[in-house]
């Protein structure tokens, strides 16, 4: 039997839904990975349903409501993008097709894009504020409306359930995971609407992060890692954790204090450091610099990648495709593969700051959005 991992883009509040059935943590985990399998094993609508009904019962339901997969004339196939280790030679050839020459015109501009990163005041080195705001705020976030506005990509999925997100899965495959873990393009976002504790890297490991601690806490008992953080979490108001964390960040970026457990948890998670914020904060002041980033970028990449994706998902041999998982989900998928790589070769050349490698959790920074 296969194994897969189930990376998930939620257009919905994730501690207000973590307890629904229809969650897609809930569905999309190991207990999925057999009937995916079994999936694998046949042509694009060449597994009959009732014989998978048979032998798994209502977990085929569920995949079906939670749009992993699609019945048609009583077979089964992917509807969302599945990565076997059979797809390693297209990924491959795809990913170094198309990344050297866009991270080539990145690189072009980069003087341009030091000097409107100098506009952002925060206390911090250029560099490692346009690690923020380009690796994650604009080719994880901006870029993407930009590039669903030509059409190239899907940014939102509604469900069954009446959850809208989308999801892309990838069979446990070291060759795979490569592209799935292995590159800069994985945002964690701890947030309210208001303020935004978060981290940008790749995904290779347990990150130790709030986000990350919510998301484990809902499982089960925390790793041991993360016991401490949890022990100080269960201090907070039962319920309202989140609203007490937030609320102490803005006291401190206030210039004011927090409580004792609230603060304690901040610096755990390397967010403060004695009595105060600790990485780079960005705030309404900075958003002129922001956009001014954002409209470089777009201008240098944004119709390149779209012929890139377009091209891409009508030509490449991948599983997803040929099982007609829908073609702008396949995009967005091979998007951050490709922005992923992008973001990497930046690194090397020292356009933006280098995340440092944490054993156990792969490499991240962290910074505040407020």
């Amino acid at each position: 039997m296969r194994k897969f991992t189930c990376f998930l883009f939620e257009n919905f509040d994730l501690d207000r839904e973590a307890e629904n059935p229809t969650n897609p943590r809930r569905v999309l985990n190991a207990s999925a990975d057999a009937v995916l399998s079994r999936v694998a094993e046949f042509p694009p609508l060449g597994c009959p349903a009732d014989g998978l009904r048979r032998e798994f019962g209502s977990g085929v339901e569920r995949l079906i409501a939670a749009g992993a997969l699609r019945e048609e004339q009583g077979y089964l196939s992917y509807d969302t993008p599945v990565f076997l280790r059979e797809d390693v030679p297209a990924l491959e050839a795809f990913f170094s097709r198309a990344t050297a020459p866009l991270a080539d015109r990145l690189w072009e501009i980069r003087k341009a894009l030091w000097a409107a990163a100098r506009a952002v005041e925060n206390g911090f080195d250029p560099r490692r504020n346009l690690y923020h705001i380009l690796c994650g705020m604009i080719l994880d976030g901006g870029f993407f409306d930009a590039l669903q506005r030509r059409e190239a990509v899907a940014v939102a999925r509604d469900h069954p359930s009446g959850l809208n997100y989308l999801s892309a899965i990838y069979q446990e495959d070291d060759a795979l995971s490569a592209f799935s873990d292995g590159l800069l393009c994985s945002y964690n976002r701890f947030t309210d609407g208001e303020t935004s504790l978060e981290s940008f890297g790749d995904g290779d490991g347990d990150r130790f992060d709030l986000y990350r601690c919510f998301r484990l806490r809902e499982q089960g008992p925390l790793p041991e890692r993360f016991r401490q953080a949890g022990t100080l979490l269960d201090r907070l108001p039962r319920g309202r954790e989140r609203d007490v964390l937030l609320d102490g960040a803005r006291a401190l970026l206030r210039g004011e204090g927090c409580g004792g457990d609230c603060l304690a948890l901040l610096e755990l998670f390397g967010y403060a450091r004695a009595g105060k914020i600790a990485v780079p904060v960005f705030s309404q002041a900075d958003q002129a610099a922001i956009a001014a980033i954002g409209a470089l970028v777009e201008d240098c990449l944004c119709a390149p990648v779209e012929a890139a994706l377009k091209k891409a998902v009508e030509t490449l041999p991948l599983t997803a495709l040929r099982h007609g998982a829908p073609k702008k989900e396949v995009a967005n998928e091979l998007y951050h593969i490709l922005f992923g790589g992008i973001n990497e070769a930046m690194v090397r050349r020292g356009l933006v700051a280098a995340p440092p490698k944490r054993p156990g959790e792969g490499r991240f920074l962290s910074c505040i959005q407020s």
